[in-house]
């Protein structure tokens, strides 16, 4: 299992859960996890330093070296993003996930928010597996006091061997474990708000809104195929007028004459609600002449709880009334 903190580095972190340095973190990281389970990580890495007013990181080199070490080893198992922010996805043009296609065991992916690339980048091979879910480090931002994120934290790690050993059993996972108290392993749960949906198999593909926007152009992201796909957004901070140039870049690229539906997770800036907002500017968008649902969620989003969202594998919609549910991926593996 590899860590990586390629978007902001995990220095605010370590202090918010309470640790005293980056060793006491890591090494809690290591004892919630199977003494048999391999955790590799570069240390300088995570513990970069971070000036938004020159680069933000200016350790592009490493960080590209430390994913692709990452990706090319047959013998890694899951990749998690411990943070999102930014920063990233400047970097994915040096980095090659072709090597995916040599993969004969599943690699798994997890994060969320700038992380958006990555694991819809994973998604789209035969043997990757996204997860857009928390990255752990949010828990320290979401749960308080400090004992209770380190409560979370502790829980994430218990909880994430079992995931990447295929017991998934909603558009998340669920895992039997007792002393779960933190976490959301539960089904999708929406409302249909526009158009009309069946129940039947889906596939997902999707995350932060913003972050998708700035990857259309980009080589790599044609792999992500949006055809007959469900594409979930969400974002933070973002006025209704940013999102509209948004959808306007997913339009431009023709995305949705190609998507099947929409599920629109939270959106809000720092003192207001901007879901219905978001809402509103999608149906400008969306083609007049054919049926794309949208569904309203609160299963993710950068708020809390959030669930974990499997990419790119099927999965099961069910609709009663306009309540809709996504769960159980009829091939988790």
């Amino acid at each position: 299992m590899h860590l990586l903190a390629h978007a902001n580095p995990i220095g605010k972190d370590v202090r918010r859960f309470g640790f005293a340095n980056t060793a006491a973190y890591l090494a809690f990281v290591r004892a919630h996890l199977p003494a048999s389970l391999r955790l590799t990580y570069n240390r300088r890495v995570l513990e970069a330093d971070e000036n938004q007013n020159r680069g933000g990181r200016r350790d592009d080199a490493a960080r590209i070296r430390d994913l692709q070490h990452a990706l090319s080893d047959p013998a890694t198992l899951a990749i998690v993003a411990l943070s999102g922010g930014a920063y990233f996805s400047r970097t994915l043009p040096q980095v090659d996930f072709s090597v995916l296609r040599r993969r004969t065991a599943p690699l798994w992916a997890f994060g969320f928010s700038e992380m958006t690339s990555l694991v819809n980048l994973v998604a789209a091979y035969p043997q990757g597996r996204g997860v857009y879910w928390l990255c752990p480090n949010y828990l320290a931002w979401k749960v308080k006091p400090p004992a209770a994120a380190r409560a979370a934290f502790a829980e994430f790690w218990r909880t994430l061997p079992a995931l990447v050993g295929g017991k998934v059993e909603s558009a998340g996972v669920s895992v039997a474990d007792p002393q779960r108290r933190y976490l959301d392993l539960s089904a999708i749960r929406g409302r249909l708000v526009s158009g009309q949906v069946r129940p039947g198999r889906v596939r997902l593909i999707g995350g932060c809104l913003s972050v998708l926007a700035a990857l259309l152009p980009g080589s790599q992201f044609r792999r992500v195929k949006p055809d007959g796909r469900w594409l979930i957004l969400e974002d933070v901070n973002e006025a209704p007028y940013r999102i509209d140039r948004y959808l306007s870049a997913l339009n431009h690229a023709g995305w949705f004459q190609r998507i099947a539906g929409v599920l629109v997770g939270d959106f809000h800036t720092a003192g207001e609600p901007q879901t219905r907002a978001a809402v509103e500017m999608l149906c400008y968008h969306l083609p007049a002449r054919r049926n794309v649902p949208i569904v309203t969620t609160h299963s993710f989003g950068h708020t809390w709880p959030i669930v974990p969202v499997l990419l790119n594998r099927p999965l099961r919609l069910h609709v009663r009334g306009r309540s809709v549910t996504i769960d159980g991926p009829s091939d988790p593996t």
